[in-house]
């Protein structure tokens, strides 16, 4: 296949709109649809590569395993070693620890897969992920791997008519998967990362290949110019809110579709000198420019335009020198092999990968190298692991958690968000000769245990619908109920937002936008709904501070091991949180709900504990870790 330049442009188009978007550049809200314009690329290039070569009778599944390692590792694997280097000299143990990790499931090719086990692609923790990016190398890879032995495998059996309509089949099947898994009450964070949902993306770009058109010229220039709106229109109006990938992927994917089908080698737009340099580089560009996001974020600059200024042409800059001195090193093709510069072979390229791979195991087992600085600053920055060990599933997709019948043998329930979560374990320490299993944790993270609430991403309505309508029903045996949330996010924070209320008896109804006269109608109904059949305990909240506690006391040991106890004052605390407590005041006042205050175990002498003798109290701002809520065990000690 000859040198497609519309296609390099394509990609121009496609790596300027995922930067531009996570730089926060203004009008880019939606710049994450790049990535779905690399996958139809993608698609289309090895389909043709596979489909020639199956056509000569020379396709060869090895050496088209080796043409994409030249092209994706080696570029890779130096973006990877370089990132360890810095973080040995810069990164906390916890935060190296981190990195080593990406960086062993970004060069093994599974990242995507350990991405989607911890967090979402828009949550703010995002920023914390060195390689977060590298998600979408791996779903390509992963295709790669199996594609190729699909297509030689149907072709073998099939005459190439069938074939191709085995991949509309699994277009279709790939894009309704994608589709269901998308919505908030299913498996939306499996959706955006996993292969199975992404690869109706790469199909499309098969079937651009395999289904030809043939028009006219005023016609390409039609499909061409209909192709480059669609991908402007997601860019400009797609935002992180939505579900996604979903059916809106079907905008970005069908634009990429159509400037592909075009085929116009002379366009004015894809065939300008600037896009095809930058689509040289494209490959280079997303490797760095998001690293640099997340430097600068570590850093808190993010907010600064000359940072971001900068952030963006280093982007570029690094870009470019990672593509003259390794892509064009090792790519294999005759004409780098004619240059100048000397050709790297393969094998040597796939041993620094391993070497790197290994080194980020190696990094990951040992914990960071806590070795590194003084022993007070391990103590501190461990804290950011000292998390629930039996993390709630009631909120997963498959919920094995049947709340009902359990509940019966159990001594308690918690129910709540991330709050709820944390601070679980120190309800099952508080029971008198308990046991494992005499507490239930039901944690639907970032939404409210309030009936009729819902975010503006869809959550929430259902799950609380489920879980409170389960515990208001009555039972032989009514355990309390003890409730734990971010109450100040959802009153005073951006999540408040994000929220809005619909009738409990018409949830398909309109809804009524966010107000704190519906918020505390629907709390006020919650808890005495809940009041009415069992004891009902509202956790005030706990102190929240305005750093990361590991993080900022850790890298205040580093100069001082010295450094004081960080500690907030009391009345900070009852500022940030009057109207949640006059609220749950009233709750209890008109509901009989019982209030459990943990200022007195959290803020002796008028100074709330964000950490006691060196060691944190909470793995981040204001989640409280697993040695911090042990200071809250006598306070849960009253409940029984």
């Amino acid at each position: 296949m000859k040198f497609r330049s519309d296609i390099n442009g394509v990609r121009a188009i496609a790596v300027l709109i995922v930067v531009f978007y996570h730089f926060s550049v203004p009008h880019f809200a939606g710049g994450f649809v790049g990535v779905d314009v690399f996958f139809v690329i993608s698609g289309f290039l090895m389909t043709d590569i596979i489909f020639r070569g199956i056509n000569k009778g020379s396709f060869s599944t090895l050496t088209f395993y080796k043409y994409r390692a030249r092209r994706i590792i080696p570029a890779l694997a130096v973006l990877c070693f370089a990132l360890l280097v810095f973080g040995w000299i810069i990164l906390l143990p916890s935060e190296f620890r981190a990195l080593g990790k990406e960086t062993a499931a970004s060069i093994g090719f599974f990242s995507n897969i350990a991405f989607w086990r911890e967090a979402g692609y828009f949550d703010v923790r995002s920023l914390d992920k060195w390689l977060l990016h590298t998600w979408s190398l791996s779903v390509e890879w992963q295709f790669y791997m199996l594609y190729p032995l699909v297509l030689v495998l149907l072709t073998n059996w099939l005459p190439v008519l069938r074939v191709r309509r085995w991949i509309i089949a699994g277009t279709v099947i790939s894009f309704a998967i994608c589709v269901y898994l998308s919505a908030p009450t299913k498996w939306p964070t499996a959706a955006f990362y996993l292969l199975p949902t992404r690869a109706w993306e790469m199909l499309a770009g098969a079937l651009v290949y395999l289904y030809p058109i043939h028009v006219s010229a005023r016609a390409r220039v039609a499909l061409e110019r209909t192709g480059l709106l669609l991908i402007a229109f997601a860019t400009v109006t797609f935002n992180a809110r939505m579900s996604w990938p979903g059916w809106l992927a079907v905008v970005p994917v069908l634009g990429t579709a159509l400037i592909v089908a075009a085929a116009r080698d002379d366009s004015s737009v894809t065939g300008s000198r600037f896009a095809q340099f930058i689509g040289k580089i494209s490959y280079s560009v997303y490797l760095w420019h998001w690293p640099i996001v997340v430097w600068i974020s570590y850093f808190d600059r993010s907010a600064n335009p000359i940072w971001v200024a900068s952030g963006i042409v280093a982007s570029m800059m690094l870009g470019y020198l990672s593509w003259k001195f390794v892509e064009m090193r090792t790519h294999g093709t005759t004409s780098v092999r004619n240059l100048s510069m000397r050709f790297v072979p393969l094998r040597v390229t796939l041993a620094f990968a391993l070497a790197t791979f290994v080194g980020g195991g190696v990094v990951y087992y040992r914990q960071g190298m806590p070795d590194r600085f003084d022993h007070s600053v391990y103590v501190a920055d461990r804290e950011t692991y000292d998390t629930n060990p039996d993390r709630s599933v009631c909120h997963m997709l498959l919920d094995p958690c049947d709340v009902y019948k359990t509940q019966v043998k159990s001594r308690a329930v918690v129910i709540g968000d991330s709050h709820a979560e944390a601070l679980a374990e120190a309800v099952n320490a508080a029971v008198p000769n308990g046991k494992r299993g005499d507490v239930i944790l039901i944690a639907v993270q970032g939404c409210p245990t309030i009936e009729g609430v819902r975010r503006d991403d869809g959550a929430c309505l259902e799950a609380n619908q489920k879980y409170l309508g389960l515990l208001e029903k009555t039972s032989p045996k009514m355990p309390p109920v003890v409730i734990v949330n971010h109450w100040s996010e959802y009153t005073s924070g951006n999540s408040r937002n994000k929220l809005s209320f619909v009738d409990a008896g018409h949830p398909n109804g309109k809804a009524t936008a966010f107000s704190m006269d519906q918020y505390k109608k629907h709390f006020l109904q919650t808890m005495c709904d809940l009041a009415k059949v069992r004891p009902v305990y509202l956790v005030q909240p706990v102190p929240e501070f305005d750093v990361n506690l590991p993080t900022a006391l850790a890298r205040e040991k580093i100069a001082n091991p010295a450094a004081p106890d960080v500690t907030l004052d009391v009345a900070e605390y009852y500022k940030r949180n009057d109207r949640v407590l006059d609220l749950m005041r009233e709750a209890r006042d008109q509901c009989g709900v019982q209030l459990l205050d943990p200022t007195p175990y959290l803020c002796p002498n008028g100074k709330c504990l964000g950490s006691y003798r060196g060691r944190p109290l909470y793995s981040d701002m204001h989640h409280m870790s697993e040695y911090g809520n042990r200071f809250l065990v006598p306070m849960f000690k009253t409940i029984f």
